[in-house]
């Protein structure tokens, strides 16, 4: 039976999961949208509720030795940055502001997987200054993704759930559209990330099959 993670409900952690700052953990599940649009300058991605409120917006950049992303709040102030190296499985590094002076985790296929369906982010938890782990779990065409405070074989808890689609708006534009559900207690600014994160390994993978 295949897996869907997107008809799966999400669920609190045991204890917060804060990854960027405290100030994106809310106290309800929270459902966002997130709309990326492709260019020769880089990715760009608007970020909102299903009511059309906006909680983040990113820019990316292209053709530098690195492609970057940064993710800014509404005040427009750089809160996190994603990069990753031009070379296949290197993985991505997430970083807090501009630079990267501070890295906040990284993102890397899970080792001793032939599958590409499986990743695992390795980051501080602010809120226990403990060094975690989440894994996450896509199925078998890449359309839905859970994110796992532990593993779900164990009966971890399901902390977000991303679902991708596709948008074919002209012959030019190629518009990928995701789904992102957010359980109370979890960065919503770091599932945000991962959900680029996860959007460019899989970008990855269909470019090197």
């Amino acid at each position: 039976m295949l897996k869907d993670y997107s008809s799966k409900p999400v669920q609190s952690p045991p204890c917060q999961i804060v990854g960027v700052e405290q100030r994106f953990v809310f106290q309800q599940p929270i459902t966002l949208v997130l709309d990326e649009k492709r260019s020769f300058s880089g990715d760009d991605f608007k970020i909102k509720d299903e009511n059309g409120v906006s909680y983040f917006k990113c820019k990316g950049k292209a053709l530098s030795l690195r492609d970057k992303k940064v993710i800014y709040d509404l005040y427009d102030n750089p809160i996190l940055n994603i990069q990753e190296n031009l070379f296949y499985g290197s993985g991505q590094r997430i970083y807090a502001g501009k630079s990267t002076d501070k890295e906040l985790g990284k993102l890397s296929r899970k080792k001793l997987s032939i599958k590409k369906n499986k990743y695992e982010y390795t980051f501080t938890n602010l809120a226990t200054n403990k060094v975690e782990v989440l894994d996450l779990k896509c199925d078998f065409f890449g359309c839905s993704c859970g994110i796992f405070y532990g593993k779900e074989k164990e009966g971890a808890p399901m902390i977000c759930s991303i679902t991708k689609t596709k948008k074919m708006l002209s012959f030019i534009s190629n518009y990928d559209h995701y789904r992102i559900t957010v359980a109370p207690g979890v960065d919503a600014a770091l599932m945000v990330a991962l959900t680029i994160c996860f959007d460019e390994l899989k970008n990855e993978d269909e470019e090197n099959k």
